[in-house]
């Protein structure tokens, strides 16, 4: 016993290594020799495909299992110890990655593949309109559609960007953001002109596309794209709006040509809207700026991005830096040939719900309200007036405060205006609902059996500046005129005072200033 010595494995050691006997310095290196060929052997072993998979759920049950005891545990444990918790998921997680990583190693790809997360765009279902990688019919109406002109290089891009009549400072900030992405952008004040006007003396001059910004409440909220001569003209509405100043670590914007990357537009829809964007950019990008503007469409958002990249590590990893703006865009319409709302044909409109039904036809909505409010009970007629007084108080506060941003021929003013999606008849900042960066809680569309929301912003300046002028009426008045409040009293004339009340000597009496006197005093 004493020539022999054992020795148990580690707990994470190998399992046909569990006792090693050594017998003296040759025997044990036989010992090890035998265990390292056992070793080699098991790893060499192939198995069949149903051992595989029958491994990977091991692999998969086992992580369940461990979720699921988790979950179980003591929840002021988890609070408690959360770091060390996040840790050792994250080290088990790696050790089932390792794990069929080695699998592939041995097995290969096509018996081991690797998993596909769930995404959003993964997990979409099937569309009707996916167009199909060198689908002939495509590719045949791209070649002879309103764009083929730029994809042929026969026309280089100008563009001219413009913006609501009579816009505000956010709108014009947004305007100078997009030239400094967009080469050979130039931007024009539309002031009053109709937009009809815009459109044929940007044909007249030569541009290849016309940008509108629109707004509301003196905040952009969206940007009619209308490619010229010919259209197609399509308007997007702007959400989550960032600019440069916004964005923490920002890049300054060079004149080089960016790089343009259209990712996710399957659909025919999407090619159409892809080769719109990039027909803003010319085609010979400049690679030594390394500028690149992206545009990601998921679930029909447009995320519009504008980066620097640098490559690093000799070029297996790039670094970004983005140099703004930075926002999201959503299709509402998209029309054929150049903006006409009237009698222009709609090649594509979004679906309207409820909020945005509400949006376009408030007055046709409160007309039916009445109406209807005239055949239900007394409950809901109660909500008639009020509606129809709250509609009323909006238009008048919009007609006192931004009367001046409607002005032009065949424009209509207050409650009579068109849809918000209609940039040429939709040209004011909309109803007034209160300044929220005063305090003002906004004023709902209508009031139903609820007390009012309180005074607005506008509401307490012409009060204060009534009163003002008002108190100093009165204080005037009061000052100069107190008689015609007070009331007046006997004011007598002066021939009714004797000399004596007066002051005035006797005729008899001697002149105490005379020279002659003062010896005699």
């Amino acid at each position: 016993m004493s020539g022999k010595k054992t020795k148990r494995a580690e707990p994470g050691g190998p399992k046909g290594a569990e006792i090693v006997r050594k017998k003296g310095k040759g025997g044990g290196e036989e010992a090890e020799g035998e265990v390292k060929e056992k070793k080699q052997e098991k790893d060499v072993e192939v198995l069949s495909k149903e051992e595989i998979e029958e491994k990977l759920r091991e692999i998969k049950q086992s992580s369940t299992e461990e979720t699921l005891r988790k979950k179980r545990g003591d929840k002021m444990q988890r609070a408690t110890h959360g770091k060390a918790l996040r840790l050792q998921r994250a080290a088990a997680k790696r050790e089932r990655q390792s794990q069929r990583a080695k699998l592939r190693e041995k097995h290969g790809e096509a018996m081991v593949p690797k998993e596909v997360p769930k995404t959003i765009e993964s997990t979409r279902e099937y569309d009707e309109t996916m167009v199909a990688e060198q689908d002939e019919e495509v590719e045949h109406d791209e070649a002879n559609d309103e764009f083929a002109a730029y994809y042929r290089k026969d026309v280089a891009p100008k563009v001219l960007i413009t913006m609501s009549p009579y816009a505000r400072v956010r709108t014009w900030k947004l305007c100078y953001e997009l030239q400094r992405c967009i080469p050979h952008a130039e931007i024009f004040s539309r002031k009053g002109v109709p937009l009809k006007k815009v459109v044929e003396q940007a044909k007249a001059k030569g541009y290849t596309d016309l940008l509108v910004v629109h707004e509301n409440m003196r905040e952009p909220n969206g940007i009619v794209f209308c490619h010229l001569p010919e259209g197609p003209t399509a308007f997007f509405k702007i959400n989550n709006l960032t600019f440069t100043k916004d964005i923490k670590k920002t890049g300054d914007s060079s004149d080089h040509y960016p790089e343009v990357v259209v990712n996710n537009f399957n659909t025919r829809l999407g090619h159409t809207i892809a080769r719109m964007f990039t027909c803003l950019f010319p085609q010979n990008p400049e690679f030594k700026g390394r500028r690149v503007v992206t545009l990601h469409n998921q679930r029909d958002y447009l995320f519009f991005r504008h980066h620097r990249y640098e490559f690093k590590k000799e070029g297996t990893k790039a670094a970004l830096l983005e140099l703004g703006p930075r926002m999201t865009l959503r299709l509402k319409w998209l029309q054929k040939g150049t903006f006409d709302t009237r009698c222009g044909e709609f090649e594509w409109v979004l679906k309207m719900s409820g909020r945005l039904l509400a949006g376009l036809g408030r007055v046709a909505a409160m007309r039916a309200l009445s109406s209807s409010a005239s055949r239900a009970p007394s409950g809901a007629a109660f909500l008639a007036p009020r509606a129809s007084a709250a509609r009323t108080l909006g238009a008048a506060r919009t007609r006192f405060a931004w009367g001046d941003d409607a002005k032009g021929p065949e424009v209509p003013v207050g409650g009579r205006m068109g849809p918000s999606e209609n940039p040429e008849l939709h040209t004011y900042d909309g109803d007034y609902r209160g300044t929220i960066s005063k305090g003002d809680k906004p004023i709902p569309d209508y009031f139903y059996r609820t007390p009012t929301m309180g005074t607005t912003y506008i509401d307490r300046c012409l009060t204060y500046t009534i009163s003002a002028i008002l108190w100093f009426w009165f204080s005037y008045h009061m000052y100069y005129h107190s008689g015609h409040i007070l009331g007046h009293w006997y004011m007598p004339y002066l021939h009714e005072f004797s000399d004596a009340e007066l002051g005035i000597p006797a005729d008899s009496a001697a002149d105490p200033e005379y020279w002659g006197q003062h010896k005699k005093n």
